[in-house]
């Protein structure tokens, strides 16, 4: 739900070497080949990173946001989504991102965001204690995370918020039942394995409803009351 603001904000264009950090079962990187963007991924996980080059492109390696395989001045464009809040040392990574960043390229961040209502419920912090989810901090201010940014040598493009209330809520149902029945979630590969369940045909026929009310809720609700759930800050190689 947060996806085509970071898609927005990145502003790839066709030929552009783009590196999605984290990329997990890669909706970002399939999302740009279809744009004849050049994608690359990197992921911890074996399982997304096999299903990644099966289905969408062989350009993924084994590495992590603090070891990034690929000399410096590699990429036009980097997306960080959904990971700098599981990492213990953020500034390590942002200097290794900005390592493999050419001069002028661009990062996207994307986090849970402090301006919601629920930033500090017991629901948004469920599944997030341990294993592969595990947050190292629960998210950030817009400020925060715009001086994180500045201080590691990129300069702050714009900063947005979305996902105000109803897909934050959707968010953490789906996510409270699905741990009732799993019990842990480690990697994006996890959901390969309940795809095929009816709950999870049920969940995509319900997200068809909630997803363009929430696009609404997003474009009249927060730039009345500054509220959103994810945080989303681009930046740029000084």
């Amino acid at each position: 739900m947060r996806e085509k603001l970071c898609l927005k904000l990145l502003d790839a264009t066709p030929g552009e070497k783009v590196l999605d950090v984290g990329c997990g079962l890669g909706y970002f990187l399939l999302t740009l080949a279809k744009k004849g963007v050049d994608c690359y991924g990197i992921d911890t996980s074996p399982e997304s990173l096999d299903y990644v080059r099966e289905h969408i492109t062989p350009n993924v390696k084994t590495g992590s946001c603090t070891s990034i395989p690929y000399e410096e001045n590699t990429f036009d464009k980097i997306l960080f989504c959904e990971v700098i809040e599981h990492v213990a040392d953020d500034d390590a990574a942002l200097q290794e991102i900005r390592r493999v960043l050419k001069p002028g390229g661009r990062l996207v961040v994307s986090t849970p965001g402090f301006e919601g209502w629920l930033t500090r419920t017991y629901l948004k912090r469920l599944g997030h204690h341990e294993g592969g989810e595990k947050h190292e901090r629960d998210g950030y201010y817009t400020r925060e995370l715009e001086q994180k940014l500045e201080k590691n040598g990129l300069k702050v493009v714009q900063s947005s918020l979305c996902m105000f209330l109803l897909s934050e809520l959707m968010m953490e149902i789906t996510k409270a039942a699905y741990m009732l029945k799993q019990r842990s979630f480690q990697a994006q590969s996890d959901l390969l394995k309940v795809q095929k369940s009816l709950s999870y045909r049920i969940l995509r026929l319900m997200l068809l409803v909630v997803i363009p009310i929430s696009k609404l809720e997003d474009i009249l609700m927060i730039p009345l009351f500054r509220k959103g759930h994810a945080l989303i800050v681009s930046g740029e190689k000084n």
